[in-house]
């Protein structure tokens, strides 16, 4: 079960490993750029091994971006596997097979240590060894610090730390300062029992809910025949006080006399 107390440690060494991640994959761009300058000036065949370098750069560039915290609402929604909603096994994947792609390069003649002198070459081969090694631990970091069970990642812990277990645990709440994406959870819906009467359109409806409780009193006898079906103790009016039966308390209303005729009659004057 994940502990709380791996919160605060793995907060700290999560975030350090992410200076350590930068930093590896920075020397990842300089050792492309690198080999893709020596490649163009000693090799014929340089158009795939410079496009090559190039891409390489690319993805580091990308995964740079990642991992500094920009565009962090992009990436938890084109990218999510680069979000706080996922641990670190890709990130690592993607620098182990980065250091890979470096040091097999050194095989090459155009990027051989005669070719790219003790300095560059160091600085090719430190950045593979370097993108292993941190990769590795990037892998191991997920397991280490996240819980599959509450939902916790180890990018919320490196994100949250020990606020993490406070009010929230895994996908419960959106977070802007982290930038995570943590889905609501599903809501319960209520529960009907399984007692249930069909219509004549084959749809299903709830048992039907019955009148409200009288007491069994005398005056709950007397008045069951009037009274509401929400209050019982108010009872509606005696059916002989409608208006339609009482006519000599209510009588109709006059019948107006037909509208006069919009032309006026003169006495004195005839038609002609």
């Amino acid at each position: 079960m994940f502990s709380e107390s791996k919160m605060g440690p793995g907060y700290i060494t999560l975030n350090i490993l992410r200076v350590c991640n930068i930093i590896s994959l920075l020397l990842i761009v300089v050792a492309s750029w690198i080999m893709l300058v020596m490649t163009v000036k000693t090799s014929n065949f340089f158009f795939f091994d410079g496009a090559g370098h190039f891409i390489t750069s690319s993805i580091a560039i990308f995964l740079i971006v990642s991992e500094v915290g920009l565009l962090k609402k992009w990436f938890a929604r084109v990218w999510p596997i680069l979000s706080n909603e996922s641990g670190f096994v890709f990130l690592g994947l993607a620098m182990i097979s980065l250091g890979c792609n470096d040091l097999g390069n050194l095989n090459k003649m155009a990027t051989s240590q005669q070719n790219l002198g003790l300095p560059m070459w160091r600085v090719v081969i430190a950045s593979g060894i370097l993108s292993l090694i941190f990769g590795l631990f990037n892998i191991i970091a997920t397991y280490v610090f996240s819980d599959s069970k509450l939902g916790i990642t180890g990018r919320q812990v490196r994100a949250d730390g020990a606020a993490i277990s406070k009010g929230t645990s895994g996908k419960s709440a959106f977070s802007v300062s982290s930038g995570s994406v943590r889905r609501p959870a599903t809501p319960v819906l209520p529960s009907y029992s399984e007692d249930r009467r069909k219509s004549k359109f084959g749809m299903k409806w709830p048992i039907s809910i019955s009148r409200p409780i009288v007491p069994d009193t005398e005056q709950a006898r007397n008045w069951s025949d009037r009274s509401s079906p929400v209050i019982p103790e108010i009872q509606r009016p005696a059916t002989s006080l409608h208006p339609a039966y009482n006519k000599e308390a209510y009588p109709a209303p006059p019948v107006p006399p037909p509208a006069s005729s919009r032309y006026s009659v003169v006495s004195n004057m005839t038609r002609f």
